[in-house]
């Protein structure tokens, strides 16, 4: 399970303020056909993994997903794994109010057959995982970009991680509208969503762009669209951002992400719109 389940872990959130509500979540949100945009906050758990051990994380993930289905769970999340960068799996899950985050973690936890399986999965992950980091963001609509996708047809994920000079962070919001003022005007396809940390890790300095791609064939697109926003802004407006930038942004990182049907547990929608792909055992 990716997602704290022990009574004690969520009265610790609760008390901490975190908005962490589990259901209605933004798959739950995101039925096949529809296109939303993201919720208002983002759960994310970071898995990283040992090496060469991918398979076996993967078969204890998806004998998991198997069991939450089964027991019809209220709570869906999407992972995928990564193409670049380290060995992990990411973890999403949206929620936009406190108001169910009781109730969907006490319908969980009321399950106790699914309870019994979900540890005993977590006993066996024990010794394939290296380490295990989870953080919450909040959607940031001013920072973002045409966000709205119908998640279901997406396979692929690009995620682009900024941590932000200290006392820069107003610096670099205005950056990312200008950046989002520009792409309108010369990519208007263009489109990601921005997330602030609140909770974890670096979160008084750290933000994601994320863009759901419904094959990396959008990262050819990305790369030739460059032309046309450099020609878009011109030479002298690129230089003062690329100049924003340099000075608002300590360090920056981009990856590339594929959907994991076999250990996403998403909506029966989903499987029914595209069994070939989420459907896959």
């Amino acid at each position: 399970m990716k997602f704290p389940t022990n009574p004690l872990v969520v009265l610790c959130l609760l008390f901490a303020g975190l908005t962490l509500t589990l259901g209605p979540m933004v798959l739950a949100q995101h039925e096949a056909g529809q296109a939303h945009g993201p919720s208002k906050y983002l759960y994310l758990s970071n898995v990283e993994l040992k090496p060469e051990e991918g398979s076996a994380y993967a078969n204890i993930e998806n004998d998991e997903v198997a069991a939450l289905r089964a027991a019809n769970a209220p709570s869906h999340y999407l992972a995928m794994g990564n193409i670049t960068g380290s060995s992990r799996v990411i973890y999403f899950h949206g929620f936009d109010s406190f108001a169910d985050l009781q109730k969907s973690h006490d319908e969980t936890v009321a399950m106790t057959k699914l309870q019994d399986t979900l540890k005993a999965d977590n006993t066996q992950e024990a010794s394939l995982i290296a380490a295990r980091h989870t953080s919450i963001y909040k959607y940031d609509k001013d920072l973002s970009l045409n966000p709205d996708v119908d998640l279901s047809t997406m396979r692929f994920m690009r995620i682009l991680l900024f941590h932000v000079r200290s006392g820069q962070g107003h610096d670099f919001e205005h950056l990312v509208k200008l950046f989002a003022k520009a792409y309108q005007a010369s990519v208007p396809n263009a489109r990601w969503a921005m997330f602030e940390k609140m909770y974890g890790e670096g979160s008084d300095n750290t933000y994601i762009l994320v863009t759901p791609m419904d094959s990396l064939a959008y990262v050819d697109g990305i790369v030739a669209s460059e032309k046309d926003f450099n020609a878009g802004v011109g030479e002298d407006q690129l230089q003062m951002l690329e100049k924003g930038v340099d000075a608002a942004v300590e360090s920056s990182e981009s990856d590339i992400f594929a959907f994991s049907p076999r250990i996403s547990y998403v909506p029966d929608s989903w499987l029914s719109s595209s069994p070939d792909f989420w459907g896959k055992k």
